[in-house]
């Protein structure tokens, strides 16, 4: 998959199965949270209102990532980044080579899209298959 974020293309490659499942151990109790939230996400997003997306989500993302700690943020942002490739001329230069980013210019809100993006390329379909109240044979937590 290839974007553009600013004056920049990037092209993202899937995460290994190893890399998703460690991604997802990591994700997972961010995202468990929320889970009761994405119902409702999904009603103003039906009626077009991003505005009242960001309110009522931003918060709460916000407060899940400052509760994590860095081991847990670097394994899944560096696994992220490491599947990610920023075009330069005719080829594509690796956004991280070893765990150095390669170039200086890359920006907070930059690096967070493409972890978005590489998160829901890569673990869209595991994502989508979370249920988001229990089942009959489950008990409520």
């Amino acid at each position: 998959m290839e974007f553009d974020i600013k004056d920049n293309t990037y092209q993202i490659r899937k995460l290994s199965v190893f890399d998703q499942f460690k991604v997802s151990r990591k994700l997972l109790p961010v995202l468990s949270g929320m889970l009761s939230d994405f119902q409702s996400i999904r009603g103003l997003a039906s009626s077009g209102n991003s505005m009242a997306i960001m309110e009522k989500t931003l918060p709460k993302i916000a407060q899940a990532l400052s509760d994590l700690s860095d081991e847990n943020a670097n394994a899944i942002i560096y696994p992220c980044l490491s599947v990610t490739y920023r075009k330069q001329g005719k080829g594509w230069v690796p956004l991280m080579q070893g765990d150095v980013l390669a170039f200086d210019d890359l920006e907070l809100p930059a690096m967070l899209q493409i972890v978005g993006r590489v998160v829901g390329d890569s673990l869209g379909n595991f994502l989508r298959e979370l249920p988001t109240a229990p089942t009959q044979d489950q008990p409520a937590v």
